[in-house]
């Protein structure tokens, strides 16, 4: 695959920051923004992160910009409007997107997420293989 382009990246915002004190941080993922746009995440323009300034260096906090994560894992998710039923009766493939989620999240953090896509996937593959259902039961 070498040469091949596959288009430009977004970042979308994973998990807020919002809780736990003074050291909740915000995780972000980058992604193709094609997959983003198929799943209706909301795509952050200027995603910034706040590290400590280097020792020696001037001012307390630099503002950096978010460009990946370090040991991301994917998830697949089917294609909306695809779900297994559906294609299974027409007898057409599922087809899959590839979505980045960073390495400590866990399962409830990723229907968390997912369940924030406009266009709402009924389940997702977790990077060990297991398919979990997004049906919410009322």
């Amino acid at each position: 695959m070498a040469g091949k382009k596959l288009g430009p990246r977004a970042t979308v915002l994973f998990k807020s920051g919002n809780g736990q004190g003074k050291g909740a941080k915000s995780q972000y993922v980058y992604m193709l923004r094609s997959v983003a746009e198929k799943l209706g995440l909301k795509v952050v323009p200027d995603a910034t992160v706040t590290r400590k300034a280097p020792k020696g260096g001037k001012g307390k906090e630099v503002k950096v910009a978010v460009r990946g994560s370090v040991g991301a894992k994917h998830i697949k998710v089917p294609l909306p409007g695809t779900n297994s039923s559906t294609a299974a009766k027409k007898g057409v493939t599922v087809k899959y997107l590839s979505v980045p989620v960073p390495a400590s999240a866990n399962i409830s953090d990723i229907k968390k997420f997912l369940g924030g896509a406009s266009k709402k996937p009924t389940s997702f593959v977790s990077p060990n293989g297991r398919t979990y259902s997004l049906a919410t039961t009322k």
